[in-house]
C-alpha cells in the first residue's frame, strides 16, 4: 500500500462514513458573527447565515472528488456539493438522499429508494442510474472500494427511476451503518468531475491550496441549508485557525489544538464527543515476538496509566481507551472499561518472559502521539522495562507500510467508527487496516462473519459484545485514549452534523 493511499484511508476514506452530531440550538437573533443580518431560509422562517466561513486544514493538489481528496477542507467541500444516501449518527442511521433502505430476509440484498423530487444543481433529477454509477465509481477508488467490497455491482439492478437493488457477496446486517453510512455519495452520471451534485451548495472559485467559495444550490431544500453561501478557508496551522476564530475572521474552525478547549471562551468550544474522537494506538504486533504472546500484550496494557496519559499527553481533551474502537457509538458494549493498572503483575510477566527492553516507534502525526509515546515509555519503566522511543519523520512514517508492520511496537491512530464497522477493518484476514495482525486465523473470521450476518439485533449485539471483549483482552491494538476533536464556533452559527471532524452543512 502506497503512503498517500494509506494516509487517505487513515484520514479520510472513512471520513466518508458520515456521523451526525447535532449541536444544541444557537441563537438566531441579531447580527451574525460574520457581520451580516440573518437571512430567511424561505421554508421554515428560521434564520441562516448569509455566508458561513470555515477554517480547516488543507493542501495543494487535491480535487473536490473523493478519489482525489485527503485533507479536511477538501472533504468539507465534497460534502457541501454532493449528497450521501445515508449518514450514520452515534445512535442510528439518518437518511439523506435515500428515502427508504430495506433488506431481504438474509441481508444479502438491500433495496434503496431515493427521495421523491431529488434534484441535481443543474436542475436534472437524481435517478437510480446515477446511484448505480456512483456505486461503481466508489468500487474503483483504491480505498473506498474496501468499504463497498461486499456490493456485487454486476448482480445489482435498477428497479425503477428511484430504486436500486444492491446485491451483496455476503450477508451484511450492518449494511446501512457500516457501508452506506460510510460512503454513499451520489454524483451526476457517477462522475464527481462534473461538479454536479444534489447537496446544499454549488462549487464556485477556489482550489485546495487556498479554499473555495460556494453558492447555494437553488434546487436543494431551503429549510435544510444553513447559509446562503459558504466559504472554506485553508489555514494549515492549528494555532492560526484558533486566532482566526477569536478575531472573528471565520465562523467555524476545525481540528484545533487540545489546549484550545481551555484557552477559548467556553461558549466558542465545540467538542462533539467520544464518537467523533481519534483513537490513539500503540500497535503490539501479534505477528512477531514478543507480542505474538498474548500474556506480553496483556502486561503492556496493564502497565500503563491511561488517566495520566489523557491528562498530560492530551491536556485532558480525551477519554481513556479500553483497546476497542467505537467509543461513543450505540454498539459500544457498556461493560467495556479501560484495564486497571497493575504494575506489579505486569512486572512479573515481563520478568517471567525475559523482557527488559523494548523500542517504541512513533512520529508526530497527530497531537498526542509523540507525547504519549514518551509517557508510555516512562510508565513501562515502572514495570522494569526500558523503552527506547524512536521518533521518525512524520512525512515518511507511512512510506513503507509493510516494513512498518514488521516492527514489534509502533504508534498509530485510527478513525473512530462503530464497533462492528471497526472490527471489519482492523481485525481478521480480510481487514485492510489490520496493523497488528490480530485474528487472522479462520476461527476469528468465521465469528466475525457470523456477527455481520446476524439479522436479529439483540443476538448480533450479544455476539458483538463477545468479540469486543476478546479484542480488548487479547487484541494487538492498545488504544490508550480517544482524543477529542476540538473545534470552535462563532456566535450565530447554526446546527450542523459532522463527519469525523468534517462538517456536513445541512440543518
Amino acid at each position: 500500500m502506497h503512503r498517500r493511499t494509506f494516509l487517505k484511508f487513515l484520514a479520510t476514506a472513512t471520513a466518508t462514513a458520515t456521523t451526525g452530531f447535532w449541536l444544541a440550538g444557537c441563537s438566531d437573533n441579531g447580527d451574525n458573527a460574520n457581520g451580516g443580518d440573518p437571512a430567511d431560509s424561505g421554508a421554515t422562517g428560521e434564520a441562516v447565515l448569509k455566508t458561513l466561513r470555515v477554517a480547516a486544514t488543507g493542501g495543494p493538489g487535491e480535487e473536490v472528488d473523493p478519489s482525489k481528496a485527503l485533507q479536511t477542507a477538501t472533504w468539507a467541500a465534497i460534502y457541501a456539493v454532493f449528497e450521501p444516501l445515508v449518514i450514520h449518527t452515534e445512535s442510528d442511521a439518518r437518511y439523506q438522499l435515500a428515502d427508504t433502505v430495506e433488506s431481504n430476509d438474509d441481508a444479502t440484498e438491500w433495496t434503496v429508494t431515493i427521495r421523491e423530487g431529488a434534484t441535481f444543481s443543474d436542475g436534472s433529477p437524481v435517478t437510480a442510474g446515477d446511484v448505480m454509477k456512483s456505486v461503481a465509481f466508489t468500487t474503483r477508488d483504491p480505498m473506498q472500494s474496501a468499504i463497498v467490497a461486499d456490493i456485487d455491482t454486476e448482480a445489482s439492478t435498477i428497479v425503477d427511476d428511484r430504486t436500486v437493488a444492491l446485491r451483496l457477496a455476503r450477508p451484511r446486517a450492518d449494511f446501512i451503518e457500516s457501508v452506506l453510512g460510510m460512503t454513499s455519495l451520489v454524483f451526476k452520471d457517477g462522475d464527481p468531475g462534473t461538479g454536479i451534485g444534489s447537496g446544499p451548495y454549488v462549487l464556485g472559485a477556489g482550489d485546495s491550496a487556498q479554499g473555495w467559495t460556494l453558492d447555494a444550490n437553488p434546487h436543494f431544500p431551503a429549510d435544510r441549508r444553513v447559509s446562503e453561501a459558504l466559504e472554506i478557508q485553508v489555514i494549515t496551522d492549528p494555532a492560526a485557525r484558533t486566532r482566526a476564530l477569536e478575531s472573528g475572521a471565520v465562523d467555524m474552525a476545525l481540528n484545533l489544538p487540545p489546549t484550545a478547549a481551555r484557552t477559548l471562551d467556553e461558549s466558542m468550544v465545540w467538542i462533539p464527543g467520544p464518537y467523533d474522537s481519534r483513537p490513539l494506538v500503540v500497535v503490539l504486533n501479534t505477528r512477531v515476538a514478543p507480542f505474538d504472546d498474548p500474556e506480553v500484550r496483556h502486561a503492556v496494557k496493564i502497565a500503563i496509566d491511561r488517566e495520566e496519559l489523557v491528562a498530560q499527553a492530551l491536556d485532558g481533551a480525551g477519554e481513556p481507551g479500553a483497546d476497542v474502537p467505537g467509543l461513543g457509538f450505540a454498539d459500544y458494549p457498556e461493560k467495556l472499561t479501560p484495564p486497571k493498572r497493575d504494575v506489579g503483575k505486569a512486572a512479573a510477566i515481563f520478568a517471567e518472559k525475559g523482557i527488559s527492553e523494548l523500542t517504541l516507534f512513533t512520529a508526530d502525526l497527530v497531537p498526542g502521539m509523540n507525547d504519549g509515546a514518551d509517557l508510555i515509555a516512562r510508565q513501562l519503566g515502572d514495570a522494569g522495562v526500558t523503552v527506547t522511543v524512536d521518533k521518525r519523520d512524520p512525512v515518511s512514517y507511512y512510506a513503507d507500510v509493510p516494513a512498518l508492520q514488521e516492527l514489534p511496537m509502533f504508534a498509530s491512530y485510527l478513525v473512530n467508527r462503530s464497533v462492528l464497522a471497526s472490527l471489519t477493518f482492523t481485525t481478521g484476514s480480510r481487514a485492510v487496516f489490520n496493523l497488528s495482525g490480530f485474528g487472522t486465523d479462520g476461527e476469528w473470521d468465521e465469528k466475525l462473519s457470523a456477527t455481520l450476518a446476524e439479522t436479529d439485533e439483540s443476538e448480533r449485539r450479544r455476539m458483538l459484545t463477545t468479540l469486543a471483549t476478546t479484542v480488548s483482552r487479547e487484541g494487538g491494538d492498545l488504544i490508550w485514549a480517544f482524543a477529542n476533536s476540538v473545534n470552535g464556533l462563532g456566535e450565530g452559527v447554526p446546527p450542523v452534523p459532522v463527519s469525523y471532524s468534517v462538517p456536513v452543512f445541512t440543518a
